[in-house]
């Protein structure tokens, strides 16, 4: 889907100037109405003048989600605070007086949260959210609620965080390790190019992250100030959505949260971009290490405040078919060979309370900045000149209307997470938040009297300012094709009197087949008696696998895999194979290309695609029942018809050619491509490509590899959803029995994978005293479910011990990850890694203290506390994941064709946590320790001239 829930609401931040008569708005109302509120929210004001918002949804099970919206951030503070309001973030989770020190954090992982993922916030130019997800409990009534420790958790953040000294002292090294992470080429360039977008405002100089300076010497009393100064009842919003009694929590909301109401009126100012004056700006940042080349085209826009009415309300709407457009049109472009950029957008940007721009953009291949950015200009003068044709606007207002009718077939089933947001922006921003259903209703009644000369109307008002802002961004070495100052100013004159023919309107049917397939035969069929899924064995010796599941009211996720992957064909043919998958991508299907094929489906909610990894193959998709047959007919098309356009594969190619040159100089994409060559052994198959490797690359041996993978007889296609057997009986047997077998690719290559053993590498990259470290360990080893799921568990448990030790303890991290897997894949081993990034001049302190930890994890007494953690983490993960059709139909697949074990391994994973002892966790992290470790270490280039 090209939405996500409510997106329209979120849209009116970005509402064009197009004007509209009454008549318009047909029973909708007048266009100075409001949009209507979403009825099932409960909202007001506490009496201590605390917002708060209230919405039960059931979706995922037994969970709520809890945010607070602080109307804070970084442009609130002063000179010498810069960076306090993300400081004080930090300090939220470092003690409160019901939460001392870390156990605010221990609480919430008692309850399966994971520090990051479920428990988090952020802080931006004018807010400050936190958010934590718990899982709900019954009542002496066998309500659901959320208990009282989670809501005392907001309460306290809103109010009583502590900002001891020795905890602020111990946090700045943190925060130090965060700025520390955002270093490199990008940071660089945002210091100069942002400054020069928000010139004349407050956000030219306050990023949020803020100065390192003050970071490192701010006293807790200043953290105090600000915390005080800004966190007041009547500046923040409780924002409560999930599966609990709503009525019942609205009823006792006074109760829990216990800020005192403020002394004094709030004086928050509202901050705005200058408005626009008649003038051109342009610049061109380069630096050493950047990765690719863009360029950016800013219109400023004359301030406009969010109404919240039905006529922005509609604006919006032309705003979103406009947007569509224009993504259609450079997509199309950049299937063309002789289009100089690789990718391209634009749409609205609003700054502050009322800024706006209308932005253009393009990812530029390479020595092509010029070029893209006359292209860029092109466009820009053929929507102000000629608009959108009738066929594009059909084809935009179409989809639109799938999108948000889809939407509202699952109103009942949407994810609680994706309510958070909206009320966060309805809270902050004021944009409107109305149910979906009243947006399927206005978006039916809108979209037809919308029309190409009021989408042209809308699209010149977009570029009628003359205050434009021009960026090119590239590496150091495209400078001698750059263009400059006066060059760039020259092409938007000369943009402006080019001669550009007006697009033409192009019709295109949807039919995919010209004749229905004659059907085939499903030969055998059973009941699995553990899921009740429906096994299917077909005529051409294809298995189906078909599980319903009240997850959607409306979805079917398709997933097929099969055995045998790129390391099946002939070494010298490995390049190809590997890039076959994205080939098939940009080349369509059957007699289609890609852009035909993309508006032929226009409306309809369907997806498909192949991939390939070295090992493994297959197909995934999705689709809505209205569209199964269009589905079905797709995925026909990809067995029997496989297309290899040599037009888009040459550009596919070209794109990759550009983005490999341009990462060579990119310190992190040089140490992680070492970390690959180093963990296979320099494995031939896995060395990573370089643009001169594309030489290699072979349309015909990629057909060729393509061909042997689509035998129907290797595949296990599931499907999972809203799944009628007696439908898809007639589907199956129509466009999946009918397709012909072929060659047989179902094993899996030995490709004698080497490992490192014990082993120091160290590489020197990069302009910024910032450092990466790699750690793993690799050994072979049998696989069993038993030993995967202890492995599982001591990843969880590793990561507590090491997030406490390394980042909480030591200050050294940010972040810091373990990875532990046992593969059945060859060459079926047990791995762990460790990864973080730090102070150059801590490395070894750092890797000591690592290793120190991981042995400690594995001799020492097992603590219980932290084990129940681990296990409760993977029992709260797997509770929502079933929730998720493709978390079901993936897991299917595996256990049919990688493990060959009953699908009823899935709904076993909860017993099979329970099962695994301290004492099996501690035997594979003892294994584990048999071997290496590898070391690989990132230093910047500094380090190896002292």
């Amino acid at each position: 889907m090209l939405l996500s829930l409510m997106a329209i609401g979120v849209m009116l931040s970005c509402a064009s100037g197009a004007k509209t008569g009454n008549k318009a708005y047909g029973g909708l109302g007048l266009p100075t109405d409001p949009v209507p509120f979403i009825k099932a929210a409960r909202t007001g004001t506490l009496p201590n003048g605390l917002r708060y918002y209230i919405l039960e949804n059931q979706k995922p099970e037994n969970r709520a989600y809890l945010t607070l919206a602080v109307n804070a951030g970084s442009v609130l503070e002063n000179d010498d605070e810069q960076g306090l309001a993300h400081f004080v973030e930090h300090m939220a989770f470092n003690g409160t007086e019901r939460f001392p020190e870390s156990e605010l954090v221990n609480y919430l992982r008692s309850l399966g949260m994971r520090f990051g993922p479920e428990v988090n916030a952020y802080t931006g130019y004018d807010e400050t959210v936190y958010g934590i997800e718990v899982p709900t409990e019954l009542d002496a009534s066998g309500h659901k609620r959320i208990p009282d420790t989670a809501l005392a958790v907001i309460d306290d953040w809103s109010h009583a965080i502590t900002f001891d000294p020795k905890d602020v002292d111990d946090e700045r090294l943190v925060i130090m390790e965060e700025y520390r992470s955002r270093l490199g080429a990008m940071d660089r360039i945002r210091k100069q190019w942002l400054p020069m977008l928000f010139r004349g405002s407050p956000y030219a100089e306050r990023s949020p992250i803020g100065l390192p300076e003050i970071i490192e010497n701010a006293p807790a009393s200043k953290l105090r100030n600000f915390y005080k100064t800004w966190y007041r009842a009547d500046n923040m919003a409780l924002i409560l959505v999930g599966d609990f009694d709503g009525a019942a929590l609205e009823a006792s909301l006074a109760s829990h949260f216990t800020i005192p109401a403020a002394e004094t009126p709030l004086n928050r100012p509202k901050y705005d971009l200058p408005p626009p004056q008649k003038g051109f700006i342009s610049e061109i940042f380069t630096d050493p290490e950047l990765s690719f080349t863009a360029v950016y085209l800013y219109y400023k826009h004359g301030p406009k405040p969010r109404t919240g009415d039905l006529a922005a309300y509609r604006e919006a709407l032309i705003d979103m078919l406009i947007s569509s457009m224009l993504s259609r049109r450079f997509d199309d472009a950049a299937s063309k060979p002789e289009t100089p950029y690789m990718g391209a957008g634009g749409g609205q940007e609003r700054f502050g309370a009322s800024s706006r721009y209308y932005q253009l953009f393009a990812r530029a291949k390479a020595g092509a900045a010029e070029a893209s950015l006359r292209e860029m200009l092109l466009a820009k003068e053929s929507m102000v000149r000629y608009g959108f044709t009738e066929p594009e606007l059909d084809r935009a207002k179409r989809s639109l209307i799938s999108n948000v009718t889809q939407l509202n077939s699952e109103k009942d089933k949407m994810e609680s997470n994706l309510y958070i947001q909206e009320f966060t922006n309805h809270f902050l921003l004021g944009t409107t938040m109305p149910d979906i259903a009243w947006e399927l209703e206005a978006v039916q009644r809108l979209l037809p009297g919308i029309g190409t000369k009021e989408i042209a109307a809308a699209v010149k008002d977009y570029f009628a300012s003359e205050d434009i802002s021009i960026f090119v961004l590239a590496p150091d070495a495209e400078q001698s094709s750059l263009p400059s100052k006066e060059r760039i100013r020259q092409l938007v004159t000369e943009a402006r009197k080019a001669r550009i023919p007006a697009p033409k309107a192009e019709l295109v049917t949807d039919r995919l087949l010209d004749e229905t397939p004659q059907p085939g035969r499903i030969v055998n069929e059973s009941v699995d008696p553990e899921t009740g899924a429906i096994l299917w064995e077909l005529g051409n010796r294809g298995k189906v696998i078909l599980k319903e599941t009240a997850n959607r009211n409306n979805e079917i996720v398709f997933y097929a895999l099969a055995r045998g992957g790129a390391a099946s064909v002939p070494e010298a043919e490995d390049r190809s194979a590997s890039l076959a998958a994205e080939m098939l991508q940009v080349s369509g299907m059957g007699p289609y290309a890609l852009q035909d094929l993309q508006k032929k489906l226009a409306g309809k909610q369907v997806s498909m695609s192949f991939w390939t990894s070295s090992f493994l193959r297959g197909f995934q998709g999705s689709s809505t029942a209205e569209d199964l047959k269009t589905f079905f007919e797709l995925l026909y098309l990809s067995f029997t018809q496989p297309r290899l356009d040599p037009t888009a594969v040459q550009v596919m190619l070209d794109n990759y050619r550009t983005s490999l040159m341009q990462a060579k100089e990119n310190p992190q994409s040089l140490f992680y491509r070492e970390v690959q060559r180093t963990m296979y052994g320099n494995h031939p198959r896995f060395i990573p490509m370089e643009a001169e490797d594309l030489g290699q690359v072979r349309i015909d041996q990629a057909m060729s590899f393509i061909q042997k993978t689509l035998n129907p007889e290797d595949y296990t296609f599931v499907f999972v959803g809203n799944v009628n057997p007696e439908d898809f009986r007639a589907y199956i047997e129509t466009y999946v029995a009918s397709i012909p077998r072929g060659q047989t690719l179902n094993t899996w290559a030995d490709l004698q994978i080497t490992r490192p053993d014990t082993l120091e590498k160290s590489l020197y990259k990069g302009k910024e005293e910032r450092s990466t470290v790699y750690i793993g360990r690799y050994m072979p080893a049998a696989y069993t479910e038993e030993d995967s799921i202890a492995a599982a568990v001591l990843q969880e448990y590793l990561d507590i011990q090491l997030t406490e030790a390394i980042r909480e303890k030591l200050g050294g991290v940010y972040s810091i990850s373990a990875g532990i897997s046992l593969s059945p894949l060859p060459p079926n081993e047990l791995g762990m890694s460790v990864s973080f990034g730090c102070d150059p001049k801590r490395v070894s302190e750092l890797i000591a203290a690592v290793e120190q930890e991981i042995r400690q994890v594995v001799s020492d007494p097992v603590d219980p506390g932290i084990f129940s953690k681990a296990l409760e983490a993977l029992k709260k993960s797997w509770e929502t994941s079933i929730q998720h059709n493709g978390y079901i139909a993936q897991s299917y697949a595996n256990s049919a064709v990688i493990y060959q074990v009953p699908l009823s391994r899935l709904n076993k994973r909860p017993a099979l946590y329970d099962a695994v002892t301290p004492r099996a966790m501690q035997d594979m992290g003892r294994r584990l320790l048999q071997t290496g470790p590898t070391q690989i270490v990132l230093y910047p280039e500094q380090v190896q001239d002292r």
